[in-house]
């Protein structure tokens, strides 16, 4: 089985690959949606964010997500600390889950994949590529905010120029890209990869 790990900066088009993988019958494992599960079901991550950041990490049994963005959002040792409790987690819960996939290929989706080093778990790296127009265009039809704050988001992310030298294929995915016809010759390079 070959592990695929698929990263791209907010509005790249990460989720929009994601979902043509899927309909093409490939198992994805969204590592944001992932982690927050794990936040919230996993006894020992609950646990160590209460002793962490207190009590009121959690309300009504359910994480207080903006509780805790407010809590690590000035102060990145926090941030690292609450990662280095969530990322092992959801590591062991991404290998439990690939060894129960049944086909050549499992792809991980993460928008950190580098920076949470969950690249090397991964045999491949695909990254998914636009321009930074495109990325802040989707972003304000996404989200309600303003062309400073998405550019802001985009900035504090690693930078394109650093996440293309670390991919082993990248996917543009601009409005006049074709991602599918990409996407069929990607699968043609992957298929022709010895299985580990």
């Amino acid at each position: 089985m070959i592990r695929i790990g698929i990263t791209g900066g907010i509005g790249a088009g990460k989720s929009f690959v994601c979902d043509r993988l899927s309909t093409m019958g490939f198992p994805i494992f969204d590592c944001d949606k992932e982690g927050k599960n794990l936040m919230n079901s996993n006894p020992i991550v609950r646990f160590r964010l209460t002793e962490l950041l207190g009590q009121a990490c959690y309300t009504d049994n359910t994480l207080n997500k903006a509780f805790v963005a407010q809590q690590i959002f000035s102060n990145p040792e926090l941030k690292k600390e609450v990662e280095a409790i969530v990322h092992p987690a959801v590591a062991q819960q991404f290998a439990q889950w690939a060894e129960s996939q049944d086909t050549p290929f499992v792809f991980i989706e993460s928008a950190i994949l580098f920076e949470s080093g969950f690249d090397q778990y991964m045999d491949k790296v695909i990254v998914v590529d636009a321009d930074k127009e495109v990325r802040i265009d989707r972003i304000l039809k996404r989200d309600a905010c303003s062309k400073e704050q998405a550019e802001e988001r985009i900035n504090a992310q690693m930078s394109d120029t650093e996440r293309r030298k670390k991919a082993d294929y990248i996917l543009q995915n601009n409005p006049a890209s074709d991602i599918n016809s990409q996407l069929f010759e990607l699968m043609k390079v992957l298929y022709k990869l010895p299985s580990n």
